[in-house]
Protein backbone atom coordinates (compact mmCIF):
# COMPACT_ATOMS: atom_id res chain seq x y z
CA UNK A 1 0.00 0.00 0.00
CA UNK A 2 1.49 3.17 -0.91
CA UNK A 3 1.76 5.98 1.16
CA UNK A 4 -0.94 8.05 -0.55
CA UNK A 5 -3.50 5.64 -0.51
CA UNK A 6 -2.92 4.59 3.49
CA UNK A 7 -3.34 8.28 3.90
CA UNK A 8 -6.63 8.45 1.90
CA UNK A 9 -7.66 4.68 4.04
CA UNK A 10 -7.12 6.97 7.47
CA UNK A 11 -9.02 9.87 6.27
CA UNK A 12 -12.10 7.74 6.36
CA UNK A 13 -14.92 7.84 9.09
CA UNK A 14 -15.87 4.70 11.08
CA UNK A 15 -18.69 4.14 9.02
CA UNK A 16 -16.92 4.05 5.90
CA UNK A 17 -13.86 2.01 7.44
CA UNK A 18 -16.94 -0.45 8.30
CA UNK A 19 -18.50 -0.26 5.13
CA UNK A 20 -14.85 -0.95 3.33
CA UNK A 21 -14.16 -3.66 5.17
CA UNK A 22 -17.61 -5.57 3.36
CA UNK A 23 -16.71 -4.38 0.10
CA UNK A 24 -12.92 -6.11 0.92
CA UNK A 25 -14.13 -8.95 2.02
CA UNK A 26 -16.76 -9.30 -0.78
CA UNK A 27 -14.18 -8.80 -3.24
CA UNK A 28 -11.59 -11.33 -1.79
CA UNK A 29 -14.58 -13.80 -1.96
CA UNK A 30 -15.57 -13.05 -5.54
CA UNK A 31 -11.50 -13.33 -6.20
CA UNK A 32 -11.12 -16.32 -5.13
CA UNK A 33 -14.07 -17.60 -7.26
CA UNK A 34 -12.46 -16.47 -10.32
CA UNK A 35 -9.51 -18.47 -9.65
CA UNK A 36 -12.14 -21.43 -9.69
CA UNK A 37 -13.64 -20.91 -12.69
CA UNK A 38 -10.80 -19.76 -14.65
CA UNK A 39 -9.31 -23.53 -13.38
CA UNK A 40 -12.23 -24.95 -14.36
CA UNK A 41 -12.56 -23.47 -17.88
CA UNK A 42 -8.89 -23.97 -18.59
CA UNK A 43 -8.14 -27.96 -17.40
CA UNK A 44 -11.84 -29.42 -16.49
CA UNK A 45 -14.47 -29.15 -13.16
CA UNK A 46 -12.93 -32.36 -11.36
CA UNK A 47 -9.26 -30.61 -12.07
CA UNK A 48 -10.53 -27.83 -10.60
CA UNK A 49 -12.48 -29.56 -7.77
CA UNK A 50 -9.05 -31.04 -6.90
CA UNK A 51 -6.36 -27.76 -7.02
CA UNK A 52 -9.34 -25.89 -5.23
CA UNK A 53 -9.50 -28.49 -2.96
CA UNK A 54 -5.80 -28.10 -2.50
CA UNK A 55 -5.78 -24.26 -2.24
CA UNK A 56 -8.30 -24.39 0.57
CA UNK A 57 -6.67 -26.36 2.67
CA UNK A 58 -3.59 -24.31 2.77
CA UNK A 59 -5.58 -20.92 2.34
CA UNK A 60 -8.32 -21.42 5.12
CA UNK A 61 -6.18 -21.68 8.60
CA UNK A 62 -4.12 -18.60 7.22
CA UNK A 63 -6.95 -16.52 6.64
CA UNK A 64 -8.24 -17.75 9.94
CA UNK A 65 -5.56 -16.61 11.85
CA UNK A 66 -5.21 -13.68 10.45
CA UNK A 67 -9.00 -11.92 11.25
CA UNK A 68 -9.55 -14.28 14.17
CA UNK A 69 -8.10 -11.29 16.54
CA UNK A 70 -9.45 -8.66 14.73
CA UNK A 71 -12.95 -10.45 15.37
CA UNK A 72 -12.32 -11.52 18.57
CA UNK A 73 -12.09 -14.96 17.92
CA UNK A 74 -9.78 -17.18 19.81
CA UNK A 75 -7.94 -20.21 18.00
CA UNK A 76 -7.21 -23.35 19.35
CA UNK A 77 -5.05 -25.03 16.15
CA UNK A 78 -7.15 -24.09 13.12
CA UNK A 79 -9.95 -24.08 14.23
CA UNK A 80 -11.81 -20.91 16.40
CA UNK A 81 -12.59 -21.95 20.34
CA UNK A 82 -15.80 -20.72 19.78
CA UNK A 83 -16.83 -23.81 17.93
CA UNK A 84 -14.78 -26.01 20.01
CA UNK A 85 -16.87 -25.36 22.93
CA UNK A 86 -19.98 -25.56 20.94
CA UNK A 87 -22.76 -28.54 22.25
CA UNK A 88 -24.04 -30.87 18.67
CA UNK A 89 -27.33 -29.03 18.65
CA UNK A 90 -25.73 -25.56 18.31
CA UNK A 91 -23.31 -26.79 15.79
CA UNK A 92 -26.33 -28.05 13.96
CA UNK A 93 -27.89 -24.98 14.29
CA UNK A 94 -25.18 -23.21 12.77
CA UNK A 95 -25.10 -25.67 9.48
CA UNK A 96 -28.63 -24.67 9.70
CA UNK A 97 -28.24 -20.83 8.86
CA UNK A 98 -24.98 -21.36 6.88
CA UNK A 99 -27.16 -23.14 4.40
CA UNK A 100 -30.56 -20.68 4.52
CA UNK A 101 -27.56 -17.75 3.92
CA UNK A 102 -26.64 -19.98 0.72
CA UNK A 103 -29.89 -20.10 -0.48
CA UNK A 104 -30.74 -16.57 -0.18
CA UNK A 105 -27.90 -15.96 -2.06
CA UNK A 106 -28.96 -18.18 -4.91
CA UNK A 107 -32.53 -17.00 -4.52
CA UNK A 108 -31.50 -13.23 -4.59
CA UNK A 109 -29.28 -13.99 -7.90
CA UNK A 110 -32.03 -16.00 -9.45
CA UNK A 111 -34.45 -13.13 -8.45
CA UNK A 112 -32.32 -10.59 -9.74
CA UNK A 113 -31.26 -11.73 -13.33
CA UNK A 114 -34.89 -12.45 -13.69
CA UNK A 115 -35.57 -9.01 -13.35
CA UNK A 116 -32.65 -8.09 -16.23
CA UNK A 117 -32.57 -11.16 -18.66
CA UNK A 118 -35.33 -12.54 -20.60
CA UNK A 119 -36.31 -15.55 -18.39
CA UNK A 120 -34.90 -17.96 -20.80
CA UNK A 121 -31.44 -16.23 -20.16
CA UNK A 122 -32.03 -16.71 -16.65
CA UNK A 123 -32.75 -20.20 -16.55
CA UNK A 124 -29.72 -20.65 -18.73
CA UNK A 125 -26.92 -18.98 -15.61
CA UNK A 126 -29.66 -21.05 -13.10
CA UNK A 127 -28.93 -24.22 -14.96
CA UNK A 128 -25.41 -23.68 -15.77
CA UNK A 129 -24.34 -23.01 -11.58
CA UNK A 130 -26.62 -25.71 -10.41
CA UNK A 131 -24.49 -28.20 -12.88
CA UNK A 132 -21.37 -27.00 -11.62
CA UNK A 133 -22.25 -26.51 -8.01
CA UNK A 134 -23.79 -30.33 -7.59
CA UNK A 135 -20.43 -31.75 -9.09
CA UNK A 136 -18.34 -30.45 -6.58
CA UNK A 137 -20.83 -31.21 -3.59
CA UNK A 138 -20.23 -34.52 -5.37
CA UNK A 139 -16.05 -33.96 -4.59
CA UNK A 140 -16.53 -32.60 -0.80
CA UNK A 141 -18.77 -35.12 -0.07
CA UNK A 142 -16.79 -37.79 -0.96
CA UNK A 143 -13.98 -36.44 0.59
CA UNK A 144 -15.61 -35.69 3.50
CA UNK A 145 -17.30 -39.00 4.04
CA UNK A 146 -14.70 -40.58 2.43
CA UNK A 147 -16.38 -42.31 -0.08
CA UNK A 148 -14.98 -44.74 -2.55
CA UNK A 149 -14.99 -43.73 -6.09
CA UNK A 150 -17.57 -46.11 -6.96
CA UNK A 151 -19.35 -46.28 -4.04
CA UNK A 152 -22.87 -46.96 -5.68
CA UNK A 153 -26.56 -46.15 -4.62
CA UNK A 154 -25.27 -46.40 -0.89
CA UNK A 155 -22.67 -43.99 -1.34
CA UNK A 156 -25.05 -41.47 -3.19
CA UNK A 157 -27.92 -42.40 0.02
CA UNK A 158 -24.79 -41.03 2.46
CA UNK A 159 -24.14 -38.29 -0.13
CA UNK A 160 -27.72 -36.88 -0.09
CA UNK A 161 -28.31 -36.70 3.47
CA UNK A 162 -25.27 -34.20 3.61
CA UNK A 163 -25.94 -32.02 0.98
CA UNK A 164 -26.27 -28.19 2.17
CA UNK A 165 -29.80 -28.18 0.61
CA UNK A 166 -30.32 -30.86 2.98
CA UNK A 167 -30.19 -28.88 5.94
CA UNK A 168 -32.95 -26.48 4.67
CA UNK A 169 -35.40 -28.70 3.51
CA UNK A 170 -37.92 -31.38 4.31
CA UNK A 171 -36.99 -34.40 2.27
CA UNK A 172 -37.14 -38.28 2.73
CA UNK A 173 -34.97 -41.13 1.35
CA UNK A 174 -36.12 -44.93 0.51
CA UNK A 175 -35.77 -47.68 -1.33
CA UNK A 176 -37.68 -49.12 -4.21
CA UNK A 177 -35.87 -51.47 -4.56
CA UNK A 178 -32.25 -52.93 -4.17
CA UNK A 179 -30.99 -51.33 -7.54
CA UNK A 180 -33.50 -48.12 -7.45
CA UNK A 181 -33.08 -45.26 -4.62
CA UNK A 182 -36.30 -42.99 -4.37
CA UNK A 183 -35.20 -38.94 -3.02
CA UNK A 184 -37.82 -36.95 -2.30
CA UNK A 185 -38.52 -33.49 -1.28
CA UNK A 186 -41.67 -32.42 0.68
CA UNK A 187 -41.01 -28.83 1.26
CA UNK A 188 -38.92 -26.74 -0.56
CA UNK A 189 -38.02 -22.98 1.02
CA UNK A 190 -37.64 -21.57 -2.87
CA UNK A 191 -41.11 -22.31 -4.26
CA UNK A 192 -42.44 -21.34 -0.44
CA UNK A 193 -40.59 -17.97 -0.41
CA UNK A 194 -41.55 -17.52 -3.87
CA UNK A 195 -45.47 -18.32 -2.99
CA UNK A 196 -45.33 -15.64 -0.04
CA UNK A 197 -44.24 -12.98 -2.34
CA UNK A 198 -46.94 -13.52 -4.91
CA UNK A 199 -44.60 -15.10 -7.45
CA UNK A 200 -45.10 -17.52 -9.59
CA UNK A 201 -43.65 -21.31 -8.80
CA UNK A 202 -40.50 -22.03 -10.35
CA UNK A 203 -39.92 -24.36 -13.47
CA UNK A 204 -36.82 -26.02 -11.64
CA UNK A 205 -37.41 -29.45 -13.52
CA UNK A 206 -35.00 -28.50 -16.25
CA UNK A 207 -32.40 -27.08 -13.37
CA UNK A 208 -33.21 -30.20 -11.37
CA UNK A 209 -32.22 -32.44 -13.71
CA UNK A 210 -28.56 -31.41 -14.55
CA UNK A 211 -28.18 -30.99 -10.83
CA UNK A 212 -29.05 -34.15 -9.43
CA UNK A 213 -27.75 -36.11 -12.46
CA UNK A 214 -24.35 -33.60 -11.84
CA UNK A 215 -24.17 -34.78 -7.99
CA UNK A 216 -25.18 -38.76 -8.39
CA UNK A 217 -22.64 -39.36 -11.22
CA UNK A 218 -19.92 -37.48 -9.24
CA UNK A 219 -20.90 -40.04 -6.25
CA UNK A 220 -20.90 -42.77 -9.06
CA UNK A 221 -20.84 -42.13 -12.69
CA UNK A 222 -22.63 -45.39 -13.59
CA UNK A 223 -25.92 -44.02 -11.42
CA UNK A 224 -28.87 -43.20 -13.83
CA UNK A 225 -31.25 -40.04 -12.78
CA UNK A 226 -34.74 -40.02 -13.60
CA UNK A 227 -36.98 -37.43 -12.51
CA UNK A 228 -40.15 -38.74 -11.28
CA UNK A 229 -41.84 -35.49 -10.34
CA UNK A 230 -40.87 -31.77 -10.45
CA UNK A 231 -42.45 -28.14 -10.54
CA UNK A 232 -44.57 -26.98 -13.24
CA UNK A 233 -45.16 -31.15 -12.87
CA UNK A 234 -48.80 -31.70 -10.74
CA UNK A 235 -48.15 -33.43 -7.63
CA UNK A 236 -49.77 -34.77 -4.52
CA UNK A 237 -50.24 -32.71 -1.64
CA UNK A 238 -46.95 -33.40 0.36
CA UNK A 239 -44.57 -33.48 -2.35
CA UNK A 240 -42.34 -30.76 -4.16
CA UNK A 241 -40.10 -33.05 -6.14
CA UNK A 242 -39.19 -36.48 -6.43
CA UNK A 243 -35.84 -38.25 -8.00
CA UNK A 244 -35.12 -42.38 -8.92
CA UNK A 245 -31.43 -42.90 -8.79
CA UNK A 246 -30.76 -46.70 -10.83
CA UNK A 247 -27.14 -48.42 -11.42
CA UNK A 248 -26.50 -50.30 -14.26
Amino acid sequence: MTPETAKDVTGLSREELIRLVGILAGKALVHYGLWFSQAVRHQDLDSGLSVESEVIRGWGPVALKRLAPHLGIEMEGDVPRVLISKTNEELVALLQDISKIWLISDSLWLQALESRFDPGRAKLVNDFCWSTFARMEAFKMREFLDLPPRGGLKALEKALQYRIYSCVIDSEVSWESENALIWKVLACRVQSERRDKGMEPYPCKSAGIVEYSRFAQGIDPAIRTECISCPLDPAPEGLVCAWRFTIR
